[in-house]
């Protein structure tokens, strides 16, 4: 079925019914071109719409107007591969590019597990002990800002973040605890 924009009222009248009697010819033209039916009417289609919008680029007499639509329609066709060769080319490249992950892709899912990896076990710490860590490493105060900000001796929060860093230590292992202090 052919979907004209307007449908068949909205051709004009000398395209009309050069459109009914070439339609047919010019999509198995296309066809031969493009080897997909569903393309080769659109581009037969666009055609039509591109002679309807521009009114007086149809030549004078009948041989002059075949020529006319199969050259145009052959041009269309041959648009459209180059087109369809680009996208391919582009699909492709986006296809090998994604199998092989910039270093930088890499080390960002890397980082983002560890940051992960890191909140949970902060999470599962002692409630003292969690929040004097974020306070240190997160905030980034001090000792002393920590100790004013939550009404505790220093000697608390030294003793409260030694003992972080060791239950730390003991879930994520020894090289997850560096990563406080690339944090701060």
């Amino acid at each position: 079925m052919v979907n004209f924009p307007g449908g068949y009222d909205a051709l004009p009248t000398a395209v009309e019914p050069l459109f009914h009697l070439y339609y047919p010819r010019l999509c198995e033209f296309a066809f031969r071109y493009l080897q997909d039916e569903a393309l080769a009417e659109d581009v037969v289609q666009d055609v039509f719409v591109m002679i309807c919008e521009k009114s007086g680029i149809l030549p004078e007499g009948e041989p002059a107007r075949k020529n006319y639509l199969y050259a145009v329609v052959r041009n269309a066709c041959l648009n459209r591969l180059r087109h369809l060769k680009v996208v391919h080319r582009h699909q492709d490249e986006q296809l090998r590019g994604q199998s092989f992950a910039p270093p930088e892709v890499l080390e960002t899912i890397i980082s983002t597990e560890m940051v992960a990896a890191m909140e949970a076990a902060v999470a599962s710490l002692p409630e003292g002990c969690a929040s004097i860590l974020r306070k240190s490493y997160v905030e980034g105060l001090s000792n002393t800002e920590i100790a004013d900000a939550l009404n505790i001796s220093i000697h608390t929060v030294k003793s409260q973040k030694q003992r972080a860093l060791l239950l730390l230590r003991e879930r994520l292992g020894p090289g997850f605890v560096l990563l406080l202090y690339f944090l701060r």
